[in-house]
């Protein structure tokens, strides 16, 4: 869902401006596209990292600019405690967007129980979807993700109606591997016997040469 945010016209610029601005609450923000000229403009800041903290990728306009905007770039501070600046790029209802959405795991791994590993290789994704169905986060279920067992791009569970995405779908996710121990334990007692074999082996042909000796 749209988050509704109050922008209002900016006339001033400049590094001393935009300081000026966050400690009144407020930050600099652009609103461009559809071949119109760009607009700057000013909107709370709290209403914008609200937004952006929630996920949402498309908000609604009033004030001194109207109707919806995709947040195109969000600029934090060096610590992500506050937003810098916002561009908006004007869209309209029915239009597909690109925009690049998180990739949450859902439910548990029984591979996990049986002491594997769980590592998610990729955190979100890039998809061209319709800007009415344009998802917060995307899911792929694990509840049947077993020891040495992998998911792909193309298990995601609830791609909107649609949404292309835009990466190949045989990109692996997640996958639930073998801890590394127990692997190397693994690999050095299939080592073990050979050598075993060979020192035995060794021993035979020692003897032998003895006794040709005598």
């Amino acid at each position: 869902m749209a988050n509704l945010l109050h922008v209002e016209p900016r006339t001033k610029f400049g590094k001393r401006n935009n300081r000026r601005l966050h400690w009144a609450g407020k930050l600099p923000a652009v609103l461009y596209g559809h071949g119109e000229e760009p607009v700057s403009l000013t909107l709370g800041a709290e209403q914008l990292e609200a937004a952006v903290r929630h996920g949402a990728k498309v908000v609604d306009l009033e004030g001194a600019a109207s109707g919806k905007a995709l947040l195109q770039d969000v600029q934090w501070d060096t610590f992500f405690h506050q937003v810098l600046h916002v561009d908006l790029l004007r869209v309209h209802a029915g239009e597909k967007v690109t925009v690049e959405v998180p990739i949450e795991l859902k439910g548990e791994a029984p591979g996990v129980n049986d002491g594997g590993i769980l590592e998610q290789l990729i955190h979100s994704v890039e998809i061209e979807v319709p800007l009415d169905v344009v998802p917060e986060k995307l899911h792929i279920k694990i509840g049947q993700l077993q020891l040495g067992g992998e998911l792909f791009i193309k298990d995601i569970s609830d791609l909107p109606a649609g949404a292309t995405v835009l990466v190949d779908a045989d990109e692996l996710v997640v996958h639930c591997q073998v801890p590394a121990a127990e692997e190397e334990e693994a690999a050095e007692g299939e080592t073990a016997e050979p050598e075993v074999i060979a020192k035995g082996k060794e021993k035979e042909e020692g003897e032998e040469g003895e006794g040709e000796k005598e």
